[in-house]
């Protein structure tokens, strides 16, 4: 029973803290805060710990793998970094238009599959707003719960914004 009651006490004091206290200070406060308490966690696990971290040795012959392994990522990165320079700066997205082709199945399946969701999610939502106005009037609150569904129209405008590669598509959403 004391272990219960204690831990009970430090996981309502843990729950203030995150609730109470934790929102009310400043991001730059947080990251200093938790660099600190890190690094201290790492000060106390190593000084823990310290005895077991002396006497292990299975790693002790993948030091001698080290210098190979920086030495061929550092290969890597000038490679790509080459790379990058011959080519250029790769596109995010395929060059291709594939507005241009007027029978692309990809974009018709896209227009649909936005098209059906869409409208199941309008629908579900007409049928929520029905029953809360059914439960609403059948208490007497006088339920005219009415939701404009234009908002609701996000997705139809996907395939058009997948039609074009360019990226001042977003802005149709």
């Amino acid at each position: 029973m004391e272990f219960f009651l204690s831990s009970m006490a430090v996981l309502l004091v843990a729950a203030l803290i995150v609730f109470l206290i934790l929102p009310r200070i400043g991001a730059s406060v947080l990251v200093g805060l938790s660099i600190v308490l890190l690094l201290g966690c790492l000060y106390s696990h190593y000084t823990l710990f310290s005895s077991e971290y002396r006497f292990s040795t299975w790693q002790e012959r993948l030091k001698w793998y080290g210098p190979f392994v920086m030495y061929g990522a550092v290969v890597v990165t000038v490679i790509m970094y080459l790379g990058y320079l011959v080519k250029g700066s790769p596109d995010a997205l395929p060059t291709t238009n594939l507005a241009e082709a007027k029978n692309n199945t990809v974009v018709g399946v896209i227009n649909n599959t936005a098209k059906a969701t869409n409208d199941v999610v309008n629908n579900a939502i007409k049928n929520t707003n029905e029953a809360a106005n059914q439960i609403a009037n059948s208490m007497g609150l006088n339920g005219n719960n009415k939701v404009n569904n234009k908002s609701n129209n996000i997705l139809s405008n996907l395939g058009g914004i997948l039609n074009t590669p360019k990226r001042n598509n977003l802005n149709r959403l």
